[in-house]
């Protein structure tokens, strides 16, 4: 919680009386409740998408982990026949 609030550092209580004097100057005490609902919803919208954006680059990384486990293995396998054809010129030559 202390994370969300970082960007109030700044503030001090003065200032803070006062932003929320005027705040409720310009909206009155009937629409605050509302706006602090359309505001926590759309934080949660927010969250959301966030969330759903981290949880695409995981899985976006893991299926490039599994692929790239899948070139490593052909890789070597390649190595390796690259390995026997060069014993196999190499044996022919001395021959």
């Amino acid at each position: 919680m202390v994370n969300s609030f970082l960007f109030l550092n700044f503030l001090g209580t003065g200032e803070f009386v006062l932003i929320a004097f005027v705040f409720l100057l310009l909206f009155g005490p009937d629409k605050i409740p509302g706006f602090a609902r359309s505001a926590g919803r759309t934080i949660r919208k927010i969250k959301d998408a966030s969330n759903d954006v981290k949880r695409e680059i995981h899985a976006s990384s893991k299926s490039v982990d599994s692929i790239s486990s899948d070139v490593q293995s052909d890789l070597k396998e390649i190595e390796s026949l690259a390995q026997s054809v060069k014993r196999g010129v190499k044996t022919s030559i001395d021959n």
